[in-house]
């Protein structure tokens, strides 16, 4: 892979143009969203109405630093980390805390081929933007010839949401994640 400006400076220059544009505020969301049926050995790549929510949540969820969903803490001496009862992707999500006790969300899933991987990282990005483009984010995506990324930004006060997909030795992986706000 090339060396390129990190998505997430790219969505905080985003971020900064809209804020000096005046495109911050929130609007109500009122978007149903429809479900189709497409399978998938091991990225999930529907987002129904309920899982809408459950993004939603999730964002709301920031600011407590996930404790709803959290389960089992990941014994591990460099880091606090958590296991959790909520899946976007795969079947494995953990909340870990940083440095400055901020808190993320992170799943990941491996994928085999690149197709189905494109194919899958599109999807979801597809059903994210359903679900959150109603309500004023701006999504930003980068592809090269071995990663796709697809960050969403609304304000630097709301935590990042980011869908990255990328080449790992033969395959490849899938991470949903949702960070620190780009202000902090």
């Amino acid at each position: 892979m090339k060396n390129y400006i990190t998505p997430s400076i790219v969505a905080f220059i985003l971020v900064i143009a809209f804020i000096l544009a005046g495109c911050t505020s929130k609007t109500n969301q009122t978007t149903t969203t429809a479900t189709t049926t497409t399978t998938n050995q091991s990225v999930k790549t529907i987002v129904t109405l309920d899982e809408c929510s459950t993004i939603n949540n999730l964002i709301n969820g920031y600011e407590s630093g996930f404790n709803s969903i959290k389960t089992d803490k990941v014994n591990n001496q460099f880091t606090n980390k958590w296991r959790t009862n909520t899946h976007i992707i795969g079947a494995t999500c953990t909340v870990t805390l940083n440095k400055s006790e901020q808190a993320s969300y992170q799943c990941q899933t491996p994928v085999n081929t690149q197709t189905k991987t494109v194919k899958s990282h599109q999807k979801l990005a597809k059903q994210l933007r359903q679900c959150l483009t109603t309500t004023g984010w701006f999504e930003s995506q980068k592809e090269t010839a071995s990663s796709i990324y697809s960050t969403f930004v609304l304000d630097t006060k709301t935590p990042v949401i980011t869908l990255s997909t990328n080449q790992e030795g033969n395959g490849f992986s899938t991470r949903f994640e949702i960070a620190p706000p780009l202000g902090l």
